[in-house]
């Protein structure tokens, strides 16, 4: 396949999303989107702008690496976090870090061509979608944690119109509801995200796309222009940013909304505007 576009934009100083592929423009062979989780550490303690920024640039170093092989996505994985493991060891014991401290974590969506058959692996929110003959056949949008993220926005909005609106002051209170559900990670009944642990290996989703013609992944702070801000159908908007430009004009209608609406009144959310991320693949 081809690479179409790739976008990254982060919403603040620190961008935690990545993304990255393997081949020429016109080769690709594989690719892959993370979405760093927005740490509630009462302070960073890695280097690299933010905790989970680090492991976001640490685990697309390796998958550079990893995912340019022949081996499968479980393995690609297994290796991944063997990786994380290693570096996490040699650097955790000069961190200080509290006892209850929120350790970093990633969404991470890999898509990878074996044999003329792509293959894609999923862990966390992230969204992919996969065309045949024009037609959108494959969308993975859903999450155990989306849920919880429903309970967030409404909990935040009651607490926007009581006058809390700093993003800092809201972490921190929901701080207990936060800890709660991210102890839930790669649990049974809980949800799968990448972090610096084997439990990782036991919760990725696996999918078959096939001979797909077109494939794109995204983050949920691209993916708001559906699902948050109805500005487009998932048809509406994979065609869309198969278009010249088409990319960057979605996250341009994204950013123009959460700028008219700051407060989060109109458009439910807990964070007036999220990092964006998108990879848009052709045959």
């Amino acid at each position: 396949m081809k690479l179409i576009s790739a976008i990254s934009a982060g919403s603040g100083a620190v961008n935690e999303d990545g993304l990255g592929f393997v081949g020429t423009g016109d080769q690709i062979s594989a690719a892959w989107i993370f979405d760093g989780v927005t740490g509630i550490n009462n302070r960073n303690y890695l280097p690299g702008g933010s905790d989970a920024a680090w492991l976001v640039a640490r685990a697309n170093q390796h998958l550079h690496v990893l995912a340019a092989t022949t081996l499968s996505l479980k393995d690609i994985l297994l290796q991944l976090v063997q990786r994380l493991v290693t570096e996490w060891n040699e650097i955790a014991p000069t961190l200080n870090l509290p006892i209850d401290y929120d350790p970093p974590a990633a969404c991470l969506t890999l898509v990878k061509n074996y044999r003329g058959r792509w293959r894609a692996l999923r862990l966390g929110d992230s969204c992919l979608f996969a065309m045949f003959a024009d037609e959108l056949k494959i969308r993975l949008v859903e999450s155990p944690n989306n849920n919880f993220d429903a309970w967030l926005s409404q909990a935040a909005k009651k607490r926007r119109t009581e006058g809390v609106t700093d993003i800092k002051a809201l972490l921190a209170e929901f701080r207990p509801q936060l800890i709660a559900a991210r102890k839930t990670r790669n649990t049974p009944g809980g949800y799968g995200i990448l972090e610096v642990g084997m439990a990782t290996l036991q919760h990725a989703e696996f999918s078959e796309l096939g001979s797909s013609d077109a494939i794109m992944i995204c983050t949920d702070g691209f993916y708001r222009a559906v699902d948050h801000y109805r500005l487009f159908s998932d048809q509406q908007l994979l065609s869309k940013c198969l278009c010249d430009h088409g990319v960057e004009d979605v996250l341009r209608e994204i950013r123009d909304t959460e700028h008219a609406d700051p407060d989060c009144i109109e458009f439910e959310r807990f964070k007036p505007a999220d990092d964006a991320t998108a990879l848009v693949l052709r045959t």
